[in-house]
């Protein structure tokens, strides 16, 4: 079973050169890598050839991690940036987070939790890449429309039923509205009532934003700032649903029109249930790793265990210079080795999955019969990339 993870470029960042190689060897099995040696060569790199990623070492001789990061945000550019660093106290922390970054990894790490962080960025910045691009799209379309309001009153109807936009405007001296049958119909809002007033209008709001929306529209009316919200509505037809509105001020012309907002609204209810999705599926993971009774472990290509296993320190009493290599088998009954290590030896070799019985010495001396499960991780080669798996006890 190979593994689905986001494609992408990464640039990593760091003045050491084993951290360097360290990391361009993890990362390049599954990335294409770039390395820089300091905050100089990373800029111009990322001005030549954009990263998806970049991973930078916090404290650098000469430009560290905080000037290229702040060198990457004074550039409007949003590279999603992981920052590693040997301080794990709250006030580095809380600087990066500051400066713009958008994680940390806290040395000393493993593969497994370098690359679950580098597959967490690469697809936060998928999904900001996808709205970014869907909000600008809906804009490019919302100008191309309404240069035809005027003209083709029953053309724009049609258009913007096909975009899944609706137009609104409000004057600032009046204090009245005109909307499109288009944002009616997102709205939910009453085609037979020809009048339209944003009392009207807060009462198709979600109760528990209401109170928000009025004053950000009150804001927007006072402040000459334009207007960017999005709240919940109670549709008639299609219940709960989410609305992104959008305006830009317009001030009063010469020939004395007065001053207006000019907007847009566009439902943004699949959106939203996608990243609900995605962040309970993250949710569910850390509650499953906190909750589950077994051993998970991985090891190298060669069966090697090259990672710290906490759960089997806690069964077995065993240091992780103990049981890393094969040490395991020490913990194994002495009658129980030699058969496990064979039934092993042949799952490397054949590159297959091994279910194994053996009995655990536990902390106390006393033996538990265990079960262990071993699953190969294949590369896009084809390759055995790790062995992921579990240790369980048998009832």
């Amino acid at each position: 079973m190979r593994p689905i993870l986001p494609g992408g470029k990464i640039l990593v960042v760091d003045d050491n050169a084993d951290m360097r190689d360290y990391l361009q060897r993890i990362l390049s099995v599954r990335w294409s890598v770039e390395v820089a040696n300091n905050g100089e060569q990373a800029v111009m790199s990322i001005i030549n050839n954009p990263p998806d990623l970049v991973v930078t070492d916090m404290n650098m001789t000469g430009s560290d991690g905080l000037a290229l990061l702040r060198e990457i945000r004074a550039n409007r550019n949003a590279i999603p940036v992981l920052m590693l660093t040997a301080q794990a106290d709250e006030e580095t922390t809380v600087k990066g987070l500051f400066e713009g970054a958008d994680d940390f990894i806290v040395e000393p790490f493993g593969a497994r939790e370098l690359i679950t962080r580098v597959v967490a960025q690469l697809e936060v910045s998928r999904i900001r890449q996808y709205n970014r691009q869907a909000v600008l799209a809906s804009e490019e379309r919302y100008c191309q429309l309404y240069e035809n309001l005027q003209k083709k009153e029953e053309q724009l109807a049609y258009a913007q039923r096909a975009a899944g936009i609706g137009l609104w405007s409000y004057d600032l001296k009046t204090n009245t509205g005109f909307v499109t049958s288009e944002w009616r119909h997102l709205m939910g809002y009453p085609e037979e009532d020809e009048a339209w007033s944003f009392a009207k209008f807060l009462m198709c709001v979600h109760r528990d934003d209401q109170k928000r929306i009025k004053a950000t529209h009150w804001k927007a009316v006072n402040s000459e700032l334009g207007l960017d919200t999005e709240f919940r509505i109670n549709h008639p037809e299609k219940g709960l649903q989410w609305i992104l509105s959008r305006a830009q001020y317009i001030p009063p012309t010469e020939n004395n029109d007065a001053a207006r907002l000019l907007g847009y609204i566009m439902n943004i209810t699949e959106r939203k249930q996608f990243d609900e999705a995605l962040r309970l599926s993250n949710e569910r993971y850390n509650c499953l790793k906190m909750v589950t009774a077994a051993i998970v472990w991985t090891a190298a290509p060669d069966g090697r265990i090259i990672e710290d296993v906490p759960m089997w320190e806690a069964f077995t009493g065993q240091t992780p210079a103990e049981y890393k290599g094969y040490g395991w088998l020490n913990a194994l009954h002495p009658n129980d080795r030699d058969s496990t290590l064979t039934l092993w030896i042949d799952a490397l070799e054949i590159k297959h999955p091994i279910e194994v019985l053996f009995r655990l010495r536990l902390r106390d001396g006393t033996y538990q019969e265990m079960l262990a499960v071993g699953l190969p991780v294949f590369d896009v080669d084809g390759n055995v990339w790790e062995w992921v798996g579990t240790v369980t006890e048998v009832r």
